[in-house]
């Protein structure tokens, strides 16, 4: 943004992320279903390479807005990096591999905080430079995305190819919509031997009908809008606070990197917390 002027930074940049990614987010869903997680954390991870090309490269206002809507593409397939550990683990686990994927998370932002603190406050090192280190890492982890075990299985599209194996054998790995009926209620889906067929058993039905049940659970309708709210309100003030900054602060020192450093030691501190003084929201809740 050096050769940008902060007002179009405000008005023609930053605002590009936000519908590109509000434009890619269900299309990122469904390819992540229906591709199966690998795919589209490969694209995640050329996605960042691009943004940091473009940070390094780039110095028009086109440019920058291209940046911005690369990193909307890389906000939208999060969802695969969220749900892809899920799709090779037992449902007995999922508790325990969320909690590591939330903490290796944390952990990557702050040790990246930390040192781009360090390196900015004592060792000069320029912009440029931290963007060509961070290049590199974006780099290493896409050649490691390419490593990463091709799930066999996901949420929707991905069923019934697996149905014929579990018929034969009974202890075979469910999908994730089986393991989420306990009390073994069969899906509309596998009503009869010929609704493979019919209108009933298409994907698109199978997601509305799920839609319908995470509505109807009291508990799943808190946790959805709790985040919403949640996502809605980080985004807002991380995005203000960095346009704020820039209009406040006449210093040429920067602590962003301090201040990204304690806020995630923070979040890192309330989710041991969590863990510690376990509260279960279905128990807690009034509304169950």
């Amino acid at each position: 943004y050096v050769f940008i002027h902060s007002f179009d930074v405000t008005n023609e940049i930053t605002p590009v992320l936000t519908y590109s990614y509000m434009a890619v987010l269900v299309p990122a869903f469904l390819l992540t279903d229906l591709l199966r997680y690998k795919p589209v954390l490969i694209i995640q991870g050329i996605s960042q390479v691009v943004i940091w090309l473009i940070l390094f490269l780039g110095d028009t206002l086109l440019q920058m807005q291209f940046m911005e809507f690369f990193y909307g593409i890389t906000m939208a397939c999060r969802v695969a990096y969220s749900s892809y550990i899920f799709s090779l683990v037992s449902p007995v686990l999922y508790q325990r591999v969320a909690g590591y994927s939330r903490s290796s998370v944390l952990l990557g932002v702050f040790i990246s905080s930390v040192l781009g603190q360090l390196c900015m406050s004592l060792g000069n090192i320029t912009y440029s430079t931290l963007s060509v280190i961070s290049l590199g890492f974006v780099s290493f982890g896409l050649l490691l995305s390419l490593c990463l075990p091709w799930p066999k299985r996901s949420l929707f599209f991905n069923r019934t190819k697996n149905r014929e194996q579990r018929e034969l054998t009974p202890m075979a790995a469910k999908s994730e919509l089986d393991q989420i009926n306990p009390k073994g209620e069969a899906p509309s889906s596998a009503a009869s031997p010929n609704s493979a067929s019919s209108w009933k058993d298409s994907v698109f039905v199978q997601m509305l009908v799920e839609v319908r049940n995470v509505v109807k659970k009291p508990s799943l309708r808190l946790w959805s809008l709790w985040w919403v709210f949640n996502s809605t309100g980080y985004y807002l003030v991380l995005f203000y606070v960095h346009i704020l900054w820039s209009k406040v602060s006449d210093n040429e020192k920067v602590y962003n990197g301090g201040v990204e450093a304690a806020s995630t030691l923070l979040i890192n501190i309330f989710s041991h917390c969590r863990i510690i003084f376990h509260c279960n929201i279905k128990s807690c809740s009034p509304m169950e």
